[in-house]
C-alpha cells in the first residue's frame, strides 16, 4: 500500500515540475508562413517569447457614477427607465396589488420551502415593492 503511495507521490511531483518548467512560450513563423508556438523555437529562426497569463488578471478600475459625464448618465437613467416599461409586468404587478388590498389570506413558501401565511407587516412590505414595479412598468 505505501509503495502506491510513493509511486502517487512522485507521479504528482513530476506533473507539478512540468507545470512550473512550462512557463515560456515562443512564437515564430517557419518559411511556409505558418505560425507556430512550443516552448523551444528552431536554431536560426527568429522566436518572440509570449507572454502567458494564468487565468488571473489585474482587477479592471471601475468608472464611478462621479467621474461619469452628466449628459451621459442622464441618457442612460431615461433609457433605463424606457426599458423598464412593460404593458405585462405592469398588468401582472396591477393584480397582484389588487390581492394585496383585498382581505383574503395570502400563502406564500418563505426561504426554506415552508408555506406561511403573509401578516400584515408583510402585506405593507409586499405593497410597497408592488407599487414601485408598477411606477416603474406602467406609463
Amino acid at each position: 500500500m505505501k509503495y502506491l503511495q510513493v509511486i502517487g507521490f512522485l507521479l504528482m511531483g513530476g506533473l507539478i515540475s512540468q507545470s512550473v518548467l512550462a512557463d515560456k512560450v515562443y512564437t515564430w513563423t517557419d518559411t511556409k508562413g505558418v505560425v507556430h508556438f512550443g516552448e523551444r523555437p528552431p536554431k536560426n529562426v527568429k522566436a518572440t517569447l509570449v507572454k502567458t497569463r494564468t487565468g488571473h488578471s489585474d482587477p479592471t478600475p471601475v468608472q464611478t457614477a462621479a467621474a461619469q459625464p452628466t449628459a451621459a448618465a442622464d441618457i442612460a437613467a431615461a433609457n433605463q427607465r424606457a426599458s423598464l416599461k412593460d404593458p405585462e409586468r405592469c398588468a401582472q404587478a396591477k393584480e397582484n396589488l389588487a390581492i394585496l388590498n383585498s382581505v383574503a389570506r395570502i400563502k406564500t413558501q418563505n426561504a426554506e420551502g415552508i408555506t406561511v401565511y403573509l401578516t400584515e407587516e408583510d402585506k405593507v412590505k409586499q405593497r410597497q415593492s408592488t407599487q414601485l414595479i408598477i411606477n416603474q412598468a406602467c406609463e
